[in-house]
């Protein structure tokens, strides 16, 4: 599926939404501009994939943008994978206000992904990322276990948090 976009501007805030995957062909983002004077509020829920070069694609469109404060919302495993390893990924201005934490419940297979926002299962305390990890259980009511290696998947909080 290619990249979708659909805006809305509401509060001196432009929100662009992203749907499908960020590859070589992800031309929806060549020429798109928001209000300087504007927050931009990015909402990955709908992200599916994302290649080299559509990082490529999006890092260079993303340093080009002008805005008064952006905030990322809903990052997926795909993207989160992206700010662990490319250094400089996003501005520094931005801040990750939710993403998506995969679970795994070994005895019934069941997958799930967590939605963990700022200030409820992290924040920033003196400098260092503080997680509050949620119970999550699985449809028998047993608890699931996080499917990433925490100190890797989490690392992108020090920076973005």
């Amino acid at each position: 599926m290619s990249l979708q976009l659909s805006f809305s501007v509401a509060d001196k805030t432009t929100t662009l939404k992203l749907n499908g995957t960020l590859n070589e062909y992800s031309s929806a983002l060549d020429g798109v501009e928001v209000n300087p004077q504007f927050d931009l509020n990015l909402d990955l829920k709908d992200l599916t994939a994302i290649n080299s070069l559509g990082i490529r694609n999006f890092h260079s469109w993303i340093y080009s943008i002008e805005c008064q404060r952006l905030r990322l919302f809903h990052c997926p495993r795909v993207f989160v994978n992206q700010l662990n390893l490319v250094d400089g990924f996003l501005p520094p201005k931005t801040e990750i206000e939710s993403f998506f934490v995969p679970y795994f419940s070994e005895s019934t297979g069941e997958e799930m992904n967590v939605l963990f926002t700022k200030f409820l299962e992290y924040k920033s305390i003196a400098g260092k990322t503080k997680i509050n990890f949620p119970v999550v259980t699985n449809a028998q009511g047993n608890s699931m276990e996080l499917d990433v290696m925490p100190d890797q998947y989490f690392r992108f909080l020090d920076t973005y948090n």
